[in-house]
């Protein structure tokens, strides 16, 4: 009997070890299958809150398009690199502050300290490194002063200095051969930036030039404004003022559609001339105090209360009021500078240099908001949503309308992009994302991004020899062109930015 007993109770154990084992087995089996579906669906155990947590990824846009990727510290190896569009995508992180560095051999890194949220993307589309140093390009533009690139991006004109006069040349980019000399001997040439300025006809076939002299007579010195007219095709040039016999001109602009067409202001007067027709002046509108043009319509603002309204721009069509009164009628009284978008979005600077915007609504409504005081100038993108605007020291940046792409802005929103207590020069746009500003500050030009996530990161793209240099950036030729000293002489430089890429981003 007893070995009987003993024998069930052996078999007993057996069985009960071989069920536990079972169990053990059934358990493990779905704990790891129930790990590996949540691994799979983008969930990560959390070792501090003992939890399972839906994952956040990081997604990566940047040029040049082969950079090392390090999180917290680690190197993101190659193979966990998802290549989607050109871009990268880390994933399965939990949901947390992380320190992100973006970096590459002979560049400046970038980073930033990023949150990830439980199932979302973290995205950067627009990251942007700056090369520890540029190979330049120098062109035959010695004793230069200041330039303008044509509308094909082919050419430039650029101003000299010479005894008694000024003179300008037209310079093929891609040669690098002057081929036109024009000299204004008497003249100085009008260097104001913000206002008056050479500027090309949209097809490259003309040019207008601003210039000033002091002419002395018996009542008095008094100084004289004149523009010229260049064709670069024939080498001719005339004197605007004198082909439409009128001697108050200013602010000459080409009509964008018809290079035979330009418009200017004969005192408070706005006109739509032929330049190769004597002829054929029309009158646009009497009482404006200053224009601006888009590709279909010239607008203008009408005295005595600034109003701005639009026309075609043959001047042909009924005149169409586009704005209301300012809330503040003082600000218009001395107004005399004002940047169109469209119908909806004007920005107007006064001669106190208060910036006030006109932002219309969807829904018919009308904005009208004072952004800054001590304005320098604006410049809106391309795609109308956001406007460039600065002051001596500070750029900012608002936006017109709602912004879908990390980081998210909501429209009417202003953002102080940068501070210096040196006087900031040259902003602009680096249109090629309009996420960046190229400017200058002494002798360093910069870029510097609008994403307000922890830091905005803030690059030297060129060391220069002299302070405050003229410079454009052009996105067609994907160049930055400025004016820096070579052996104690002013000259055209370029560099090559951002990295060239193919078709499809590599």
């Amino acid at each position: 009997m007893p070995n009987s007993a003993f024998s069930a109770s052996i078999k007993f154990m057996d069985k009960l070890k071989r069920r536990i084992f079972f169990w053990v087995l059934v358990v493990l089996f779905f704990a790891t299958t129930t790990f590996v579906i949540s691994y799979a669906g983008g969930y990560r155990f959390d070792l501090k809150r003992g939890v399972f947590v839906h994952s956040g990824t990081i997604t990566l846009k940047s040029n040049p398009t082969n950079v090392n990727v390090s999180i917290d510290g680690d190197t993101i190896t190659s193979k966990k690199l998802n290549r989607i569009n050109s871009s990268y995508s880390l994933g399965g992180f939990i949901p947390r502050e992380y320190s992100v560095a973006v970096s590459a051999e002979g560049y400046k890194p970038w980073s930033k300290k990023v949150d990830i949220h439980s199932g979302l993307s973290t995205e950067f589309w627009n990251l942007v490194l700056v090369r520890n140093d540029y190979e330049r390009t120098a062109y035959d533009a010695s004793e230069i002063k200041k330039f303008f690139i044509s509308p094909k991006s082919q050419r430039l004109i650029f101003v000299q200095d010479i005894p008694n006069g000024f003179s300008t040349k037209i310079l093929n980019l891609d040669d690098n051969k002057i081929e036109n000399t024009f000299t204004f001997a008497k003249w100085n040439f009008i260097d104001d930036t913000k206002r008056e300025n050479i500027e090309w006809s949209p097809q490259e076939d003309y040019l207008s030039v601003p210039a000033q002299r002091l002419v002395k007579n018996a009542e008095g010195d008094t100084v004289e404004f004149a523009y010229f007219i260049l064709n670069p095709s024939t080498n001719e040039t005339f004197n605007l003022n004198d082909f439409v016999n009128m001697k108050n001109i200013s602010h000459v602009r080409f009509d964008p559609k018809d290079k035979k067409y330009v418009f200017f202001l004969n005192g408070n007067s706005l006109y739509r001339s032929n330049i190769e027709s004597q002829k054929d002046v029309v009158l646009i509108a009497e009482n404006v105090a200053n224009f601006d043009l888009s590709k279909t319509n010239v607008y203008f603002l009408q005295l005595p209360n600034s109003l701005v309204y639009k026309t075609s721009l043959d001047g042909q069509s009924q005149k169409e009021q586009i704005t209301k009164n300012f809330p503040d009628g003082s600000f218009l009284a001395d107004n005399n500078f004002f940047v169109v978008y469209d119908d909806s979005r004007i920005a107007f600077i006064n001669k106190k240099k208060e910036l006030v915007l006109y932002n219309g609504g969807l829904n018919e409504d009308e904005y009208f908001k004072k952004l800054s005081d001590n304005v320098e100038g604006i410049q809106f993108s391309d795609d109308g949503k956001k406007m460039l605007y600065f002051a001596k020291n500070e750029i900012s940046v608002f936006f017109l309308t709602d912004w879908g792409v990390q980081p998210f802005r909501a429209r009417n929103d202003s953002e102080n992009i940068t501070r210096y207590s040196e006087e900031i020069k040259n902003v602009q746009w680096f249109n090629k994302d309009y996420e960046h500003v190229i400017f200058s500050i002494g002798k360093q030009i910069k870029i510097i991004e609008l994403d307000p996530r922890d830091q905005r990161n803030c690059s030297d793209l060129s060391a220069v020899n002299v302070s405050d240099p003229f410079l454009i950036y052009n996105n067609t030729m994907e160049k930055l062109l400025f004016i820096d000293e070579a052996e104690g002489v002013s000259n055209l430089f370029s560099i090559i930015f951002p990295e060239k890429t193919t078709i499809l981003g590599f």
